[in-house]
């Protein structure tokens, strides 16, 4: 039997009535059809029915309580007759009424949206369990029909044997049908009142028969109507199972995949701090690099400067030398300039002292 939560559903959806600040909404985006409340109106019904199913339980128990007083009475009783048929009437027509409700929710929770799964499956979780607690009801109470048919026809039997009466079950069939019950009492030889009360009896006890035959074909056919309902229940059941096995296949399926991108966020996770690793070295190498780079520069810039100061001092001390081979020179040459006036005077002394002496001489 599947589970009533009938309460928890209750509970939930009064749970969703909660109070709200109202707001200004545009009407056109509005709902036609608050889901909550149409939820709770459906669980509003289910109760419903199922105070009707609790009086349509204490109809039959008072038709088994009459079926009983009228089983264990000796005579005809026909105040205890009138209640039976009032009450079997009453429970044929409560159960009516409950079928053709009952098929107006299974009509609802059929055409309900695809989209509306969670609410789908409650409805006809609902449905369902008063179908069951219904189709319960109704075999209990043909079967209850049918076993005070079988008590009436044998105390029929038992009545017309303490008379001497051999009759066969086609025979009392036959005349609890056709209704010709005093054909049947015509030869016994009693008293008038004796017979009264016996026919009365016997009578009484085919009305009842009459009776259970009419109320057993009403529910013959309610039993054909309440078949149909529930073949088709259970097809919506096996389209809902099946739904359900295959959101069971799509939660697996994803399951797997939520698993596998675990495995894939893991990889990915690794291969991430494997690259912030790989780029740390990385940066360490050039930072060694680029440090042990500009170690040899610094190294090669004082080396070019030493260099370059031992050039400039050699340089220094070669402009000093070339000064002094200037001054040198500068001086040798005043020398020279010197020995040349010096030579040419010389020269021209002796040639003026040799024209002087040609001049002496001639004169």
């Amino acid at each position: 039997m599947p589970r009533d939560r009938l309460q928890e559903l209750r509970e939930k959806a009064s749970g969703n009535h909660i109070y709200h600040e109202p707001e200004t909404k545009d009407p056109a985006n509005q709902p036609l059809i608050d889901p909550s409340a149409d939820f709770g109106m459906f669980l509003e019904r289910c109760s419903n029915l199922r105070q009707s199913l609790k009086s349509l339980d204490d109809e039959y128990d008072a038709i088994v309580q009459l079926h009983g007083s009228l089983l264990s009475t000796p005579g005809a009783d026909a105040d205890n007759s009138v209640k039976l048929n009032n009450h079997s009437q009453m429970f044929i027509t409560k159960a009516d009424q409950i079928q053709k409700s009952l098929k107006i929710l299974s009509e609802e929770t059929r055409n309900l949206p695809a989209n509306a799964c969670g609410i789908s499956r409650a409805k006809n979780e609902q449905v369902r369990a008063i179908y069951r607690t219904f189709e319960t009801m109704m075999i209990k109470f043909n079967k209850e029909q049918e076993e005070y048919k079988d008590k009436a026809k044998r105390k029929i039997v038992d009545y017309l044997k303490i008379r001497n009466m051999q009759l066969s079950d086609e025979e009392i069939e036959d005349a609890v049908s056709s209704g010709n019950l005093s054909e049947l009492t015509k030869g016994v030889m009693l008293a008038l009142n004796e017979k009264k009360a016996l026919y009365d009896d016997v009578k009484s006890r085919a009305d009842e028969l009459k009776n259970l035959e009419r109320q057993m074909g009403e529910l013959a056919q309610m039993f054909h109507d309440l078949h149909i309902l529930i073949v088709s229940q259970g097809e919506m059941v096996d389209h809902i199972e099946n739904s359900v096995h295959n959101a069971t296949e799509y939660a697996q399926r994803a399951r797997g995949n939520v698993e596998e991108a675990r495995t894939l966020q893991k990889r990915a996770r690794k291969m991430k701090v494997c690259i912030i690793i790989g780029a740390i070295i990385a940066v360490l190498i050039l930072l060694v690099f680029f440090q042990a780079a500009k170690t040899m520069t610094n190294h090669h810039i004082e080396r070019d400067l030493h260099s370059a100061s031992v050039y400039t001092h050699q340089a220094r001390s070669d402009v000093a030398e070339a000064r002094k081979l200037q001054q040198r020179a500068q001086a040798m040459k005043v020398c020279i300039v010197i020995g040349v006036i010096i030579a040419i005077l010389i020269l021209i002394f002796a040639f003026l002292e040799s024209n002087m002496c040609q001049f002496l001489s001639i004169c």
